[in-house]
């Protein structure tokens, strides 16, 4: 018979807290967050629910790993590199690569020239008509 992997219990130090924190910090996803701490996916979850203070340090590394790379990128491309400032537009400014299809539904303005019939009088016709 096969018995469930027991985990230790998680003792919410400074050190666990910093931990989790750091690991947050990292882009790591909370199954990983788990895996540094030495716990499974569901006691994060039931932790980060029962303790406000674990959830605000996974919140607040979380925060701070974005704000980090944020920063790198935006200091890159005001330095000049070109690939940041595209990345950057791309993501904050609205910028795009995509073409805009035309819409058909818009009217197409017909194009009218002026020729003389038969008799010598200006007849006004239809580019199409020709």
């Amino acid at each position: 018979m096969q018995t469930r992997k027991q985990h230790q219990r998680l003792k919410l130090t400074k050190e666990v807290l910093q931990a989790a924190e750091d690991a947050a910090a990292r882009g790591l996803s909370d199954t990983q967050v788990a895996e540094v701490l030495g716990i499974s996916r569901a006691t994060l979850s039931r932790r980060k629910r029962d303790d406000e203070a674990f959830e605000a340090a996974i919140k607040k590394g979380k925060a701070r790993g974005i704000q980090e790379v944020s920063n790198m990128l935006f200091e890159t491309a005001l330095q000049g590199s070109v690939p940041a400032m595209i990345f950057y537009l791309k993501a904050r400014a609205g910028w795009t690569d995509k073409h805009k299809e035309p819409i058909s539904e818009q009217p197409v303005n017909q194009l009218k020239i002026y020729c003389p019939d038969l008799n010598g009088n200006m007849v006004e016709t239809d580019l199409l008509d020709f």
